[in-house]
């Protein structure tokens, strides 16, 4: 049997060694790009047309993509921090603009998936690889669209629709005994159309206590009608991993099982000028977590939250403005051996206006009133504008408040490492942010500038590092940033070889407050960051390269290098087979992302991947 499975973990290996020096490459078929809509607002806009700082990950861009998870592949995007604590998917907190987990929104199909008990646990999005279309991110205050969270911006995860007959399996394998497979399936049937997908992936770990098996499952229909189109989705993800020092250096074996489902039903009608927008969401995240795996039955906790509800969304166009309207009702709930058991519900209202003053002005006014059964209410104004001087150059501006409320570990939890504290307040800011987007030929460029002030912050912080940490209010913090990116247009350099794509981005974040403690989290965030990224095709053979800096505060810094080299051996309109071999950390740095938690070494993984 030990024999079997090396055999089966090394066929990724074989088949890119015999494709990339055996087989000819050839194609009949053309990449074709839709025109790629965002939402930066709750009135869909194209990009171009934007008044908010976005980024947009395509389906090519993650294809071409070193990284295989989705967390991954954002991380090497530039501007956003992402800190994990393993790789694949394992676990990965979401920080922007120096903002942290718990103060980002994260939404799936426009819907906010975020995780009522942690952050922690909010990237654990339960999709395949085969379901993601597209990924936007809005960096900047969104609590006037989306509610609580939002300080440092939005990501939002768009799934297909399955549209044609097709079948897709994948398969690598690498380093650590890495090994990963995926079957999708998608078969439409008049007005209904439908996909199946299944993941999984495994390895046993770049060091002791560092294992992990992911299993993911999908389903998702799409029904069109005389009344609109109906979307359902469902999603499901198992996550088993040895969790080394993720929460306390005090406790360095530790070990966590999820357990996360994700079930929506939406629609998008039209009558004339006017859109409806129903949702109904369902999210439920288990989760068993072992202090320290060496003393079975000692601090060892289960929890179970779930967070349902609805939507109901009107968009409202004419001559004069556009109106973007509606209304949510949702409830979370907590069954912890730890928390134990409690509830919230939220209802809340919106409103966003946008009118038209002139073709070169584009200017959106966004109101929010939330309520919440255990914090009260929270009204989240927004003014942003952007403004085309000439066809090269547009100028933004923005201002906006936005809000959380504690976490049920904010205010409940308690362990030998960690205190909760259930007189915790909202945390609150005010966000001024202005930008300039430029072209002159071939090259994009963009700058942003922004300051947030929060007041009444939560953050865990201790005396020294021999103390446990604890939930609290700290008070103000200021935070002034400066992000600048810059692309290229594709450049032919002869025949046989093709610069598809060039981008570089710079993040400096300045957050300060006298203290004489330790923060987990807030007041460690990353002072500056350099990404630089290439795709090239050279002789038929397509090479990506992502080199990102990294410093935190009070850090020297360091350097990571990844690339993929991948190959089409068949690109027809019916059969696709791609080949692919990446590395990643290529110079062996040895480096964090979370205090106290190494990040694995170089690592090596070949594939491949058959559509028909």
């Amino acid at each position: 049997m030990a024999f079997y499975n090396t055999i089966v973990r090394r066929v990724p290996v074989i088949i890119l060694i015999f494709t990339f020096f055996a087989a000819p490459s050839y194609s009949d078929q053309t990449e074709r790009l839709g025109k790629i809509v965002v939402t930066p607002s709750r009135l869909t806009a194209d990009y171009q047309g934007s008044a908010r700082s976005l980024s947009i990950l395509t389906d090519s861009d993650m294809t071409r993509s070193p990284y295989v998870v989705i967390s991954d592949v954002i991380a090497g995007l530039g501007n956003i921090d992402i800190r994990r604590r393993g790789p694949e998917g394992v676990q990965a907190d979401i920080n922007i603009r120096g903002s942290n987990f718990d103060e980002n929104t994260v939404l799936l199909d426009g819907i906010k998936i975020n995780d009522p008990q942690t952050g922690h646990y909010t990237m654990d999005i339960p999709v395949t690889a085969a379901d993601i279309d597209r990924v936007e991110i809005l960096k900047g205050p969104a609590s006037s669209l989306y509610g609580p969270n939002s300080f440092g911006g939005v990501i939002n995860i768009i799934t297909k629709r399955p549209e044609k007959a097709q079948l897709a399996i994948s398969s690598s394998g690498g380093s650590f005994d890495y090994f990963d497979t995926l079957l999708s399936a998608s078969f439409p049937s008049g007005p209904l159309a439908n996909r199946f997908s299944i993941e999984e992936s495994c390895s046993s770990g770049y060091m002791p206590e560092t294992e992990f098996n992911i299993f993911s499952l999908s389903d998702g229909a799409s029904l069109k009608t005389d009344f609109g189109v109906y979307d359902f989705f469902f999603g499901y993800t198992k996550k088993d991993y040895g969790a080394s020092s993720f929460y306390s250096n005090l406790f360095p074996n530790e070990e966590e099982h999820t357990d996360t489902r994700f079930f929506k039903l939406s629609g998008d009608a039209e009558f004339g000028r006017l859109e409806i927008k129903p949702n109904l969401f369902l999210r439920r995240h288990w989760d068993k977590f072992i202090l320290d795996r060496n003393r079975p039955g000692w601090q060892t906790n289960y929890h179970t939250n779930y967070s349902y509800g609805g939507e109901l969304n009107f968009i409202l166009r004419n001559d004069f403005m556009d109106t973007a309207y509606g209304f949510e009702l949702s409830r979370d709930t907590i069954d912890s051996t730890n928390l134990q058991k409690h509830d919230r519900t939220k209802d809340g209202m919106y409103l966003e206006l946008s009118p038209h003053l002139s073709e070169k002005l584009n200017l959106k006014i966004g109101l929010r009133e939330d309520r919440f059964s255990d914090f009260g209410w929270e009204f989240s104004p927004s003014v942003n504008a952007s403004y085309e001087v000439s066809k090269q150059v547009s100028l933004r501006a923005l201002i906006g408040r936005s809000y959380r409320v504690p976490t049920f570990t904010d205010l409940y939890y308690v362990d030998s490492a960690n205190i909760g504290n259930p007189a915790l307040k909202p945390e609150s800011s005010w966000t001024y942010e202005a930008g300039a987007d430029c072209r002159i030929g071939p090259v994009n460029y963009s700058l942003t500038v922004f300051r947030r002030d929060s007041y009444d912050t939560i953050d865990w912080t201790r005396p020294n590092t021999n103390s446990s940490w604890q939930a609290s209010n700290i008070g103000s913090v200021n935070t002034n940033g400066l992000e600048a990116s810059l692309d290229l247009a594709p450049v032919r350099l002869f025949d046989e070889c093709t610069i598809s794509k060039t981008f570089f981005s710079y993040t400096a974040l300045d957050s300060y407050r006298k203290h004489d403690y330790l923060s987990k989290y807030i007041l460690d965030y990353l002072k500056h960051q350099i990404t630089c990224g290439v795709d090239c095709d050279i002789l038929g053979f397509r090479n990506s390269w992502v080199v990102n800096y990294k410093k935190r505060v009070g850090d020297t810094g360091f350097i990571v290098a990844d690339t993929k080299i991948s190959k089409y051996v068949i690109k027809r309109a019916s059969l696709i087979f791609d080949t692919f071999m990446s590395f990643t950390n290529i110079f062996n740095v040895n480096y964090s992302e979370q205090s106290g938690v190494r990040m694995p070494g170089r690592e090596i993984k070949a594939g491949a991947k058959l559509i028909f």
